[in-house]
């Protein structure tokens, strides 16, 4: 570079850091004290094993007394009389690393992988499992929400979603992840020390004079590509 271009960029120089430090840049420019920290994400996938990060089970009316916790699916379904629900839990303890309890949980989501679908769209709601249970001893009876149906009130679920074959539905196709399941105010509780009973997951409408079921597989299974998962994603604060 010649000695006069020398000269150019050198004015050219002072005159930005001139600006910057009149309209307060250089102060935002000074990273040197600043700690970033990237988003981590934790996938806790239900597996059979005896260390299985997730329980999951459903629940049947017409079979009130029965435990259902060992199948290999589970299913959600609206009909009078034989009305069924799905309970599915995760422990968090088993991110690797922990997620500290001061964490930003940015979204989580449940992946369930549907295998079987409606010829009707039918909503499904998702709420917040209010009493602790285990998956190898829950009923219809025992059930932390009670036998009532249609209870508590759609309007207060912490998500919902659609699942059915027409056009328009938010999940139409089997065999695939559904998508819509959307815990991020319940996850970012259970981190900060809520105690976490997992979720049901009940039709919007329950005791149709229609039977319309919808089929999940189940951590027992055993089929990693299908298994059962909750995806976390956060960032910790230093």
């Amino acid at each position: 570079m010649s000695p006069a271009l020398r000269v150019v960029a050198a004015a050219v120089v002072m005159v930005f850091a001139s600006i910057a430090i009149r309209s307060g840049f250089a102060a935002s420019l000074n990273l040197s004290s600043q700690a970033f920290t990237p988003y981590r994400t934790c996938v806790l996938s239900g597996t059979p094993a005896t260390t299985t990060a997730a329980s999951d089970a459903s629940v049947r009316q017409g079979s009130a007394t029965s435990n259902f916790g060992t199948q290999t699916t589970n299913n959600i379904a609206t009909q009078s009389g034989l009305n069924r629900r799905l309970y599915i839990r995760f422990d968090l303890t088993q991110c690797v690393p922990a997620i500290p309890a001061s964490a930003t949980v940015r979204l989580a989501t449940l992946r369930m992988y549907l295998t079987v679908l409606p010829a009707v769209c039918r909503t499904v709601d998702v709420f917040r499992a209010t009493a602790s249970w285990t998956e190898a001893a829950i009923t219809w009876n025992n059930q932390p929400f009670g036998t009532a149906i249609n209870n508590p009130a759609s309007g207060s679920a912490v998500d919902t979603f659609d699942v059915g074959t027409p056009v328009g539905c938010e999940n139409r196709t089997a065999n695939v992840y559904n998508t819509g399941l959307v815990v991020t105010v319940d996850v970012a509780a259970f981190v900060a020390g809520t105690a976490n009973n997992g979720w049901r997951l009940r039709g919007d409408v329950e005791g149709s004079a229609t039977a319309y079921t919808q089929t999940w597989s189940a951590k027992d299974l055993g089929t990693a590509s299908q298994a059962p998962q909750l995806v976390i994603t956060y960032v910790t604060v230093p």
